[in-house]
């Protein structure tokens, strides 16, 4: 069957895309602990609405998740990826104009809405790409939002010490309204290999039915589950840590997150496409597990770091492994997946990593009166758990035809 799009122009639009929500979202991340303070939240509080404002988007998001897998397949992918940028550009609009910690919430919550797209445009990638490019091809995609990554936190503290943090996540919302405009224009509706579900239900049951009787995907599942909380669990906290490592004014501590977050998204944005090559040499599930192993150390030293240069070494490290789980989890599941039901997988490809971005920073809130050291040691701890689980996967693709390639 022909294809509207190009796979190789998707490559660039997708990677554009993720790289607009990383850049903008990772200023949330990145600020949000010194936006609480100019929102007079008291200094015990701080570390508490961190990690809640973290989760807040996911009381309505994970319930919409499989929703959209079906709705892409019965309304349209295209729409299902354009309503994502939409409705996060409204959020940061929102962020922008919020006069406290319960307004900042609630346009928090609406992130909800935000989610769904990254899977669905997966899924696009995966039907019009040649199997022999797949592994490259969502590489390049997935690596717009580690470069997002990069170059945001820095950029994004420039702007905070210059203008403030409203101004920056309005210039946010701006730029992802400017992403809308681009799907609009230069994105099309596939034709479908398969009929669309009469009925949303329809939909829900054919989508979890492909997960349910498809073992090894279920399993990778839990695997990217486990790899992704020991990640998620310490991530809000990272600024914290900074702030207590830091020994300049208040002024400069913007500068200071930003540098050492857009530092360690430098090697991540480096190391991204290198780690799609890697697993298309010598194996997707091997890298996977050496990229989980070193994010483990690195988390470690974070912990325990008594200077800004150990914690940036160890952030760093992070980064270059951390990459390999933007892409390597995806690759393995397109091969874990059966033809005729790998386009009903792929939709929820973000599931598990969706729901361990909810749960590790509430667990985190959890363990953080603790020590800010203390969630770091637990992410360490479930990421070697998660390498020990995946070592009942077995060699993936052994069940792939020769003729399940898709066209060039």
């Amino acid at each position: 069957m022909a294809h509207r799009n190009n796979w190789r122009w998707t490559i660039l639009l997708f990677a554009a895309v993720g790289f607009t929500e990383s850049l903008a979202f990772g200023h949330l991340g990145a600020f949000t602990p010194l936006f609480l303070r100019g929102l007079s939240v008291p200094e015990n509080a701080i570390a508490y609405w961190t990690g809640v404002l973290s989760s807040v988007g996911w009381i309505i998001g994970l319930p919409l998740l499989p929703f959209w897998a079906v709705w892409s397949e019965r309304y349209g992918r295209k729409l299902v990826i354009v309503r994502s940028s939409v409705f996060a550009a409204l959020m940061y609009a929102l962020v922008a104009y919020s006069c406290d910690v319960y307004t900042l919430a609630a346009a928090r919550f609406l992130g909800g809405l935000v989610l769904g797209n990254t899977g669905v445009m997966m899924a696009v990638q995966a039907d019009i790409t040649p199997r022999e490019r797949l592994g490259t091809a969502m590489a390049i995609v997935s690596a717009g939002s580690p470069v997002g990554m990069a170059v945001g936190p820095y950029i994004g503290g420039e702007i905070v010490r210059a203008w403030g943090m409203r101004t920056l996540f309005l210039l946010d919302a701006l730029l992802t309204a400017a992403v809308v405009l681009a799907l609009c224009i230069w994105l099309r509706e596939e034709p479908r290999y398969a009929s669309r579900p009469a009925s949303t239900r329809a939909g829900l049951r054919e989508v979890f039915r492909a997960i349910a009787h498809t073992p090894s995907v279920r399993l990778l599942f839990g695997v990217v589950f486990l790899l992704a909380f020991g990640v998620s669990v310490s991530m809000p906290y990272l600024p914290l840590l900074i702030e207590g490592l830091y020994k300049g004014t208040s002024r400069d501590l913007p500068r200071a997150i930003g540098a050492i977050i857009t530092l360690s998204g430098v090697f991540m944005a480096i190391a991204t496409p290198l780690w799609g090559r890697l697993g298309d040499r010598f194996g997707y599930l091997q890298a996977t597990r050496l990229c989980a192993v070193v994010t483990a150390i690195a988390l470690l030293g974070q912990a325990y770091s008594s200077d800004l240069v150990g914690l940036t070494v160890a952030r760093c490290v992070q980064g270059a492994f951390t990459a390999g789980f933007a892409s390597l989890p995806t690759v393995l599941l397109t091969l874990y997946s059966p033809p005729d039901r790998r386009s009903a997988i792929l939709t929820l490809s973000l599931l598990p990593q969706q729901l361990s971005w909810f749960a590790g920073p509430l667990a985190g809130t959890a363990m953080v009166g603790w020590g800010l050291a203390v969630p770091f040691v637990v992410g360490a701890i479930v990421l070697f758990v998660g390498v020990a689980v995946s070592l009942a996967l077995p060699r993936p693709g052994a069940h792939l035809s020769s003729t399940d390639r898709a066209p060039v």
